[in-house]
């Protein structure tokens, strides 16, 4: 029984962190930044709940009675941010601040806010820089004295006066000059923004965990992780240059059943060998997903290049982490169950998780569904 009460803690623990809570611990904004001479564009993607909690917006996320997340409809919140629209350009406008050579841009009035396809909010706005010099960015949305979030990361692509390129900006480093960029430090914060973005997943975890809980084999691991990290890998590139984009009302619904397909496939089919293909089928949704944190816009520059690929190797860091701790605890447990009782137990724990995995990632395919919501 004991090997029962392991396998269903942690999948609790897991669900545990799932609802919705008041205080977000940590957010990401992207900045995405075209210009030449006087006139520079900028145009922000804000989660929605983090923006709703500081301006008092309507549609915030909230756990009801069970402690579950409760969705709420597209209607609801942008007919608050139509309302509300003034209030959210002039509290960006006001975080989001360029200048050249230290004499400030002048924001243009009638700034374009819009719920985004993939949920974010989106705004655009246009900045008069008539001074010369190289363009400097700095970047207050989010602040820790707003008390909504406790870390803010800020991704800043960027296409002016024929500079191109990406820099991360976050509560250490809040401005950046366009094109005075040092790859070296750059590296190490988007490996661990890509590390977070997996481990905070709570979808993404379950995913791995279920496809573990599937694997009898250590070479089963190899190859369901090597299709997972080469369909995501391919995706996740492709729709964070703009070559490929799907709407996060289609892929975020698709990637919560993946978690329930793969839990339950566990359990109806015991063999293997259409796995992969499934796998990698599921690993390029996953990587539309993970796009959704770093998007750059416009042609590739080397310190874009970096960024993507740190960030992707920060998920591969996580993935290998959360396979290295998980997959030898399954096998401890499963050469350890040698009696009928333990081995009857280490059945039932294996079912109890795969059914919880399929239980979550079938409520969170109804939530997100707008068809269904």
């Amino acid at each position: 029984m004991r090997l029962l009460a392991f396998l269903a803690a942690l999948v609790v623990t897991l669900l545990a962190a799932a609802p919705a809570q008041a205080h977000v611990r940590a957010t990401t904004v992207a900045v995405d930044l075209r210009g030449q001479g006087d006139g520079v564009t900028a145009v922000v993607d804000v989660e929605y709940d983090v923006l709703a909690r500081l301006l008092g917006l309507d549609g915030v996320l909230s756990p009801d009675a069970d402690g579950a997340a409760v969705e709420v409809p597209t209607e609801v919140r942008r007919g608050s941010l139509d309302a509300h629209a003034s209030d959210v350009a002039g509290y960006v406008g006001e975080g989001l601040r360029l200048s050249r050579s230290s004499i400030g841009c002048t924001a243009a009035d009638g700034a374009r806010v819009e719920l985004a396809d993939s949920g974010a909010v989106r705004i655009a706005l246009a900045y008069d820089c008539p001074a010369s010099g190289a363009l400097t960015v700095r970047s207050d949305i989010f602040r820790a004295s707003d008390g909504v979030v406790d870390d803010t990361r800020t991704i800043v692509a960027y296409d002016v006066d024929g500079l191109r390129g990406s820099t991360l900006l976050d509560t250490a480093h809040t401005s950046v000059t366009v094109g005075n960029t040092d790859l070296l430090s750059e590296i190490p914060r988007f490996v661990r923004l890509g590390a977070e973005h997996l481990l905070f997943g709570l979808d993404h975890v379950l995913f791995l965990l279920a496809l573990l809980l599937g694997a009898k084999r250590l070479r089963d691991v190899v190859e369901v992780a090597t299709a997972f990290t080469v369909a995501h890998s391919v995706t996740l590139v492709l729709a964070a240059i703009g070559w490929v984009g799907v709407p996060g009302w289609i892929v975020e619904p698709l990637i919560a059943l993946s978690i329930a397909f793969v839990a339950l496939d566990n359990l109806l089919s015991p063999r293997t060998s259409h796995r992969l293909p499934v796998v990698f089928g599921f690993g390029l949704l996953h990587g539309l997903g993970f796009a959704d944190a770093l998007s750059v816009d416009g042609p590739l520059s080397a310190s874009t290049l970096a960024g993507l690929v740190s960030f992707n190797v920060g998920i591969e860091l996580a993935q290998l982490t959360i396979i290295a701790l998980a997959f030898p605890a399954l096998l401890f447990l499963r050469r350890a169950a040698t009696r009928p009782v333990a081995a009857r137990a280490l059945t039932l724990g294996t079912v109890a998780a795969a059914v919880a995995v399929a239980g979550a990632g079938l409520v969170w395919f109804v939530e997100r569904s707008p068809l269904l919501t």
